[in-house]
C-alpha cells in the first residue's frame, strides 16, 4: 500500500507536459501498448491524455522507432493530443525525414495541422506539399493544409495539382474539395 501511494506521488510531481518515456510506470505503458494495438477503431485525444503522466513519452518512443508503421503512426496521433513543444519538434523530424515510413510521415503531417497554428501549419507543410518526392506526402500535405490554413494555402493546393499534371485533380481530391467550400 506505502509503495502504491510513493508511486502515485511520484508519477503525480512529474511534469505532465514533457515527461520522459524512461519514467512512465509499467501500467500506463501497459495501458500504451493496449491503445496501439487498437488499429481498428479511432481513438479520441481525451483517451490519449487520460493516460497521464509518463504516455506521452512512452507514445514519443513508439513514435521514433522502428516498430510497425501503423502502430507509429497512432503513437504521433497520441502524442498529437498533448501538444506542446516536444510534440512538435517529434511531428517536425518525422515528417521531412525522408526514411520514414510514409504513413508514419502522413500521420506526421496530419499531427502538424492539429498542433500548429495556421500560420505555422502553413510555413511547415508547403515544402511538403511542393517538393517531396513521395506522391502520398504531397497529397497529406495537401490535405492537412485545406483544413489547417485553407485562406493561406489552397492557392499553393490548386498550384500543385497543375503541377502534377493528369493526375493531379484525382490525388489532391479531397484538398480541392475542402477548398472549394
Amino acid at each position: 500500500m506505502l509503495a502504491a501511494l510513493a508511486l502515485a506521488l511520484s508519477l503525480s510531481a512529474q511534469p505532465a507536459a514533457s515527461p520522459d518515456a524512461a519514467t512512465a510506470a509499467p501500467e500506463v505503458r501497459q495501458r500504451v501498448k493496449a491503445l496501439l494495438g487498437a488499429i481498428d477503431r479511432p481513438i479520441p485525444p481525451e483517451a490519449w491524455r487520460a493516460l497521464g503522466p509518463g504516455a506521452e513519452g512512452a507514445l514519443a518512443e513508439v513514435a521514433a522507432s522502428d516498430d510497425f508503421p501503423s502502430r507509429r503512426a497512432l503513437a504521433l496521433e497520441g502524442v498529437a493530443a498533448f501538444g506542446g513543444a516536444r510534440a512538435e519538434a517529434l511531428h517536425r523530424r518525422l515528417a521531412s525525414d525522408t526514411s520514414t515510413p510514409a504513413p508514419v510521415r502522413r500521420a506526421a503531417i496530419r499531427g502538424l495541422a492539429i498542433l500548429l497554428p495556421p500560420s505555422g501549419a502553413a510555413e511547415a507543410l508547403r515544402p511538403l506539399l511542393s517538393g517531396d518526392r513521395d506522391p502520398s506526402v504531397r497529397r497529406a500535405a495537401a490535405e492537412a493544409l485545406s483544413e489547417a490554413a485553407p485562406a493561406s494555402s489552397c492557392a499553393d493546393i490548386r498550384a500543385q495539382a497543375r503541377r502534377e499534371g493528369a493526375r493531379g485533380d484525382a490525388m489532391f481530391r479531397r484538398a480541392l474539395a475542402a477548398c472549394a467550400r
